[in-house]
């Protein structure tokens, strides 16, 4: 018995050592939005080969995927799949100059800092959008932004 009191501690250490090497650190955005990027390991790579960014986008407080939404690479734009997926490569790029946007109505956006691509094989961006409770203006002809903008101009 005093044999297995010695492994039990080793045992525990063990499990909190995997336990916390799965961590994915989340980071906060300005409009309640969360992020996690999980970075594949390097690589050596030519400039000329890709490196694929993957991930999903859920709604932040029922964790359901959230399908349709747009996620914005510079220039180019992708929509998630019904499961709320989306993957796509880009150039191996040297410098910190890669970010992205997701975007979702009726939902905050979610904009990453930079990251570091350089070199990698795959980079997983998972995204947690919350819900914009703003109201939306009514902008049709006749509607109530309509008479609020005739009122104003009105003003004197």
């Amino acid at each position: 018995m005093k044999k297995y009191k010695s492994i039990l501690p080793v045992i525990g250490c063990a499990l909190l050592f995997i336990g916390c090497s799965t961590f994915k650190r989340k980071f906060l955005t300005n409009n309640k939005g969360v992020y996690t990027v999980t970075l594949g390991q390097f690589e050596s790579k030519s400039e000329d080969e890709t490196v694929t960014i993957r991930g999903h986008v859920y709604d932040k407080k029922t964790g359901r995927p959230l399908q349709f939404a747009v996620a914005s690479a510079g220039c180019f734009k992708f929509l998630t799949t019904i499961e709320g997926e989306y993957s796509f490569r880009t150039r191996n790029l040297k410098s910190k100059s890669f970010y992205m946007e997701l975007s979702a109505f009726p939902y905050h956006a979610v904009e990453t800092d930079f990251i570091d691509i350089y070199n990698r094989k795959e980079i997983i961006i998972d995204f947690y959008l919350d819900t914009d409770e703003r109201p939306m203006f009514d902008c049709i002809e006749g509607g109530a932004h309509d008479r609020m903008q005739k009122e104003l101009n009105n003003l004197k």
